[in-house]
């Protein structure tokens, strides 16, 4: 029906399931030689069958099915699952409470349980549900985005095949500006948030962990691949964004700038790191850094971060999350029983 989005390795379409009767996404992966299954699929097929009745389960995109088509470009694996709308949409962020927070928090948790590594859990991971979608007659959708730009499709070498590439594209919709127009957004009271894409996307630079980026910068020798505890890091970072809008810290600058900037926020690094910036007088360039609580409260003046407690508990439950040493962040399992999320639970209970 329509184009919902798309990236580096695949592209996502609004479909009709006629059968059961209701919309869906259908997302279309790169072509391969041969048919596979990708990991994507292997992860929620798992989660489907193991943790289906655990509790933060129902924060992870249902999978409804999988199929493989074959076409010009060779194979290609189609996942349909739900309809969400990303939240690195400001439109669709902005409806986001705590609420929200508490959500990926409990995503994560139930992820790390089941011993599921995310990798990727930037902001466009994470979406909104959109059940309030299936009332609406499929007139009502096709004609709300009627008569999209087209943009025709022309190699720029003459020899190279035209049934390989499509005769034009369209741009993506945003589903979330139907469904606002028709008064149909999902109430915060309602909303329910969901962790996309198990796939093989690279994290983007504004949240990857110390560890991860130390390893680049030191060829292996220090630092680490991706885990559990780059997860929670990240997921920090991403929680940030999502209420503030904007990034913890800046990612301007070498990888380095990046690296010692994100240690401000953690604070100290294990005793094995510190050979990785010792300075040529023999100094090590931590020295030279502001104490971590400064930087925590010089980069929430400038914020406009609210001073009442919830924000001031929102704000305790990240720093337990960006922490320098992997060893010391708290587990997402943890990070279940902190004064915010209880709090959060509390109101949830109270508005029953």
């Amino acid at each position: 029906m329509l184009k919902l989005g798309y990236g580096a390795f695949a592209t996502v379409w609004l479909a009709r399931d006629l059968v059961e009767k209701r919309y869906v996404a259908v997302k279309v992966g790169l072509g391969s030689d041969t048919p596979h299954v990708s990991r994507e699929t292997e992860t929620l097929s798992q989660l489907c069958k193991t943790g289906a009745v655990k509790y933060g389960c129902q924060r992870v995109l249902k999978l409804f099915d999988t199929l493989i088509i074959e076409g010009p470009n060779g194979f290609h694996e189609c996942l349909v699952t739900e309809v969400v709308s990303p939240l690195n949409d400001p439109g669709v962020r902005q409806y986001c409470s705590f609420e929200a927070v508490r959500q990926i928090v409990e995503g994560f948790a139930f992820l790390h349980e089941e011993g599921i590594v995310h990798g990727d859990p930037h902001i466009a991971n994470f979406g909104i549900a959109l059940p309030q979608l299936q009332q609406f007659k499929e007139d009502d959708i096709t004609e709300y985005f009627a008569n999209p730009e087209i943009v025709p499709v022309v190699p720029r070498d003459p020899a190279f095949p035209l049934n390989a590439v499509p005769p034009y594209i369209v741009p993506s919709v945003s589903i979330a500006d139907f469904l606002t127009r028709r008064k149909a957004f999902p109430a915060a009271s309602v909303m329910s948030i969901k962790i996309l894409d198990f796939g093989r996307g690279a994290a983007p630079i504004a949240i990857r962990p110390p560890e991860f980026m130390l390893q680049e910068l030191c060829h292996g020798r220090i630092g680490s691949t991706w885990s559990q505890a780059a997860d929670i890091w990240a997921v920090g970072c991403t929680l940030y964004h999502v209420q503030f809008g904007h990034e913890l810290s800046s990612t301007w600058g070498s990888l380095k700038d990046i690296f010692f900037r994100a240690i401000r926020f953690g604070g100290p690094a294990p005793e094995t790191w510190l050979k990785a910036w010792t300075t040529q007088d023999g100094q090590s360039e931590n020295s030279r850094f502001y104490g971590r609580g400064k930087i925590w409260e010089a980069n929430r003046k400038p914020s406009g971060f609210p001073q009442d407690e919830e924000s001031s508990d929102f704000l305790n439950l990240i720093k337990k999350m960006i922490v320098t040493n992997p060893d010391e962040r708290s587990l997402m399992a943890v990070l279940l029983t902190d004064p915010f999320m209880r709090a959060a639970r509390r109101k949830e209970d109270e508005s029953i």
